[in-house]
């Protein structure tokens, strides 16, 4: 399926291979993504039609491209738009993939905190942070980090 209104129309969690970082081992000019076309197509077509794409392939991309700013040393500034698009619309339950994706380096950190919530939206996940922060295991920092990002957006 080349056609990327339909990948997109169609998406399940079994389509996700098509747009998975896709990783060779190495960095720089050397890198390959074999999936990087394509899920450049979907991302595409995201930023032009987001009500067409699922939640689901929505934090796919984002894990993708999160992965892919880690290995690559640099980031698509669709990530901040796959971020916030992931957290308006999927809240706390996305909380930890959100996370995840911030702790792929510095330029994948800095992209995700480039966002815009709802005020209700940022007072949900500051509240979650704070609730992870007392019950985190070694854990708290990554926590704190978060809380101050919403902390910040909520002041906006």
């Amino acid at each position: 399926m080349s056609n990327v209104s339909d990948f997109v129309r169609t998406y399940t969690q079994d389509a996700e291979s098509r747009i998975a970082f896709a990783w060779n081992g190495k960095h720089a000019a050397d890198l390959i993504d074999a999936n990087a076309q394509f899920r450049r197509r979907v991302c595409e077509h995201f930023e032009e039609h987001v009500e067409d794409c699922s939640l689901p392939l929505i934090a796919a991309l984002f894990r993708a491209e999160t992965l892919l700013a880690k290995e690559a040393w640099g980031v698509n500034r669709v990530v901040s738009k796959l971020a916030q698009e992931m957290l308006e619309r999927g809240g706390a339950e996305y909380l930890d993939h959100y996370l995840a994706g911030a702790r792929c380096g510095m330029d994948a950190f800095m992209e995700t905190g480039n966002i815009t919530l709802s005020k209700n939206r940022c007072q949900e996940l500051l509240e979650k942070c704070q609730a992870n922060i007392a019950s985190a295991d070694g854990a708290e920092n990554q926590w704190k980090m978060l809380a101050e990002r919403f902390s910040y957006l909520l002041s906006k």
